[in-house]
């Protein structure tokens, strides 16, 4: 089996490791290394059973890299002590809820929510008192010998707080208890959330002492990324988007009761559609579905589409059905997460719509080298994984990105953020309804 240099980097340093953290960015090829330690832990005798958990959309990659690069009798061995497994189920089922030799959390940061049932188990009142009903990873993984972590993005936007979950995981004596790490490293806001931080170099090299750091630019010859390009639409629906900036539709007689149900109404909106509080969809008059159809007249290639909602996705599809062009697509409601091998190996698959939530991570996306975004997500960590899915090993062209954006419009504020690497967040969504009152 012939490794890269990066590879042949984290495979020597997991060889000595108990427990440690591989952040490597998208398209690095991080899970075959750690597949060939697993199997030679095993086949040494030191783990009878190993456990991997990610995102759902990823699980396939985990079963490729096991077909590609293993030998039909490795492929046995793993089928015996090789379970995969995801975030949504390792704290549902019971089965799970055992001794594992070996745990690996692919995509960590999905645990970085320390309090999530993810990671902390399901909690609720039994007797009137809180119990925990259900373990999460934090509880399972406390007997396991080896635990590692693997992800390009441990932490959004220099929230440290975010590392901590991944670090108590791989062992609670590297950062210590949350609130002695929280009175260490972060200053907290009026709500007693961090907001600035302190003493980071010293946890700076604290991390650096279980982890490796592997990027693109350092090990891999990849063509770059193009600027992205921002494409702005016509907002059609003037007086009722302003009435809603106001908080309230008269003619729909739809209320926003908070600034957050105001923000996703108004995000709605710039795609052709809002959801009232029955959960009607109403839609409205929207020039996404025309500039899309623009866009696609002459498209001659392969073509990645990413969307939030789903009335969007229908409306991507009934544009794409209309123009008979061959599409996929991957969302929450796609029973075979692994449809995106579709794209990559048939040549008259010419689309795939994907929704930020189940198709940001973990897939290979480099037959097509354009991204167009209908719609802006919030999280720059999201974008930045969802800009990787073509930019990685095996594409030829430099990478291309299309920006759907809405002039006069939260979208454009929203772009703002990401191109600045910033989520659009509590402070810049207050800046933005402080903008609307004057």
């Amino acid at each position: 089996m012939q490794f890269f240099e990066h590879q042949k980097t984290i495979l020597g340093e997991l060889g000595w490791r108990y427990f440690f953290a591989v952040f490597a960015e998208q398209g690095m090829s991080k899970t075959l290394p750690m597949l060939f330690h697993m199997l030679q832990l095993f086949k040494s005798g030191l783990i009878r059973n190993a456990l991997v958990v990610c995102p759902n959309s990823v699980r396939g990659s985990w079963s490729r890299d096991i077909q590609l690069f293993f030998s039909p009798l490795e492929r046995r061995i793993f089928e015996k002590f090789l379970t995969v497994t995801t975030y949504d189920l390792i704290w549902r089922r019971k089965e799970l809820d055992r001794q594992w030799d070996l745990i690996c959390l692919d995509e960590s940061h999905f645990i970085k929510n320390r309090t999530s049932n993810r990671y902390n188990g399901q909690i609720k009142k039994v007797n009137g008192k809180r119990t925990r009903v259900t373990n999460g990873i934090k509880q399972i993984s406390r007997a396991s010998k080896y635990r590692y972590i693997m992800t390009g993005t441990p932490i959004g936007n220099s929230h440290w707080e975010e590392i901590w979950a991944q670090f108590d995981f791989l062992n609670p004596e590297i950062l210590g208890p949350y609130s002695a790490f929280e009175k260490r490293y972060c200053i907290l806001n009026q709500f007693y959330k961090p907001w600035r931080y302190i003493n980071v170099e010293e946890l700076k090299a604290k991390i650096a002492e279980h982890s490796i750091w592997i990027w693109k630019k350092d090990c891999m010859d990849l063509p770059e990324k193009l600027p992205p390009e921002r494409y702005t639409v016509e907002l059609l629906e003037k007086k009722l988007y302003k009435e809603m900036l106001k908080n309230y539709i008269a003619e729909l007689d739809i209320e926003a009761k908070n600034p957050l149900a105001r923000m996703t109404k108004l995000r709605q909106m710039c795609s052709g559609a809002i959801v009232d509080e029955q959960k009607n969809v109403h839609l409205l008059k929207c020039e996404k579905p025309a500039a899309l159809q623009e866009v696609l007249e002459n498209w001659s290639k392969k073509l990645v589409i990413f969307a939030h909602y789903k009335q969007s996705i229908e409306d991507i599809v009934k544009v794409l059905g209309k123009m008979k062009l061959s599409f996929v697509v991957l969302d929450g409601a796609q029973k075979d997460k692994n449809i995106w091998r579709r794209f990559q190996a048939e040549p008259e698959l010419q689309v795939i719509v994907c929704q930020y939530q189940t198709a940001a991570a973990g897939i290979d996306l480099f037959a097509a080298d354009t991204i167009l975004f209908y719609e802006p997500t919030l999280s720059s960590q999201t974008f930045e994984q969802a800009c990787d899915r073509i930019h990685r090993t095996g594409q030829q062209s430099k990478c291309s990105y299309i920006l759907f954006e809405t002039e006069g419009t939260i979208e454009v504020k929203i772009w703002n953020a990401l191109m600045q690497h910033r989520d659009f967040n509590e402070t810049e969504l207050r800046a933005f309804v402080k903008e609307i009152k004057k």
